[in-house]
């Protein structure tokens, strides 16, 4: 048995944010339908990589879901969906423009005819005020969200995260949002309208960051670091790149043992190395004096030095590259990597589940669906007749 068993999920969302969230209730066990457009999720289309004639994108973000392709602006098309709708439990939509509430497939809609809805809407900065209406890409939203300021040197242009934050964060807040939607419906017998957006999300997560902004007396420090020194590039051993770090609450006697044991001993009475927290990169000379710690540890190895930092009370880890992490014997002993069979792609691995539930753990049901490729088996369990369905599918309704 699955967490969320028995959960139906109609999905009408493309890209990332969506069938992100999606996805990890799928994987929770919850039976989800991917309501695509005709011309399919637009993230098919998104490559290179593609996986045989499949988008690398797509079979990350889609598995466990069954495709319905249905042309959700033609009358015939929003009567499918409304019937769809009439007995799941959630529902996902990232339309913009107000697309649902012209079409009367928005939460006051729906819910006339389905009290228990738990209807998730998506959008880039919220359902109200003066961009409500606009669409937003992971670009504008991480610049909006001041998230640019996180990356690249002092005074140079400013630096797009390079992962997908705002809408991977975004699909696991609506996630989190769903599920206490559910929660509460046990309780209370009806469902409710959750709302996500990318702005919302991204400001949430700088949340530790912005708390510092209450009382920023000095303008250093863990918390506020990016503002205020270039990126940390980690250090140099002689056979690689690492990072380390050290506990807080060293002794002075035992931090000056440490840069003896390091080669640093010329340095000892510097006032820029008179703590690790002045001299490592959460100080305010972490960045000047990296280039000193790089010259001792070019003389040693990896291992050397980590037994060393180790020692010390504190940890080091080499950089991995992307090969090196899914070979990494950690990653493989959790499983973080998983393998299934796709109709046309063939053998693909994604990346595990991101929770580990014991009693009702996730699992793979179905690998990513091509385009429509349940569509005549979802309608017939909706009621339509086989005639019905091929009249539908010749007037272009559905594919």
């Amino acid at each position: 048995m699955s967490a969320l068993q028995g959960i139906s999920v109609i999905e009408c969302t493309q890209g990332i944010a969506g069938p992100y969230c999606a996805m990890a209730l799928g994987d929770a066990g919850a039976g989800v339908l991917k309501v695509e457009p005709l011309e399919g999720d637009a993230s098919r289309g998104w490559g290179p990589p593609f996986v045989g004639d499949e988008s690398a994108v797509f079979l990350g973000l889609n598995r466990n879901k069954r495709s319905i392709a249905v042309d959700t602006a033609s009358p015939d098309g929003r009567e499918v969906l409304r019937r769809l709708t009439e007995t799941a439990d959630v529902m996902l939509e990232d339309w913009s423009g107000g697309f649902a509430r012209k079409m009367e497939l928005d939460y006051e809609s729906l819910e006339k005819t389905n009290s228990g809805l738990v209807y998730c809407s998506m959008t880039a900065f919220g359902e109200k005020g003066p961009f409500s209406d606009r669409d937003g890409t992971e670009l504008v939203a991480q610049a909006m969200g001041e998230t640019t300021s996180s990356l690249g040197g002092i005074g140079d242009a400013p630096v797009r995260v390079g992962a997908d934050l705002a809408n991977m964060s975004t699909g696991i807040f609506a996630f989190q949002g769903i599920l206490a939607a559910l929660f509460q419906r046990k309780q209370l017998g009806r469902g409710q309208q959750v709302s996500t957006s990318l702005l919302g999300s991204l400001m949430f997560m700088r949340s530790t960051l912005w708390a510092a902004h209450s009382n920023p007396d000095d303008w250093y420090g863990f918390h506020l670091d990016n503002y205020v020194k270039p990126p940390d590039h980690c250090y140099q051993a002689s056979d690689g790149q690492f990072y380390f770090t050290f506990a807080r609450g060293h002794t002075p006697e035992r931090w000056h043992e440490f840069i003896d044991s390091a080669g640093l001993t010329e340095y000892k009475n510097d006032p820029r190395f008179k703590s690790y927290q002045e001299a490592l990169g959460n100080g305010r000379y972490g960045y000047v004096l990296q280039p000193l710690w790089n010259e001792a540890f070019r003389r040693k190895s990896f291992d050397e030095i980590r037994s060393l930092i180790e020692e010390f009370g504190g940890n080091a880890w080499r950089l991995n590259s992307y090969p090196q992490l899914f070979s990494h014997p950690q990653a493989e002993a959790l499983g973080l990597a998983v393998e299934m069979e796709h109709p046309t792609a063939g053998s693909i691995k994604s990346t595990a589940f991101p929770w580990l539930l014991h009693e009702t753990p996730a699992g793979i049901s179905r690998p990513p669906p091509t385009l429509g490729q349940h569509t005549s088996e979802v309608l017939s369990e909706s009621g339509y007749s086989e005639a019905e369905i091929e009249s539908l599918r010749k007037a272009g309704t559905v594919r």
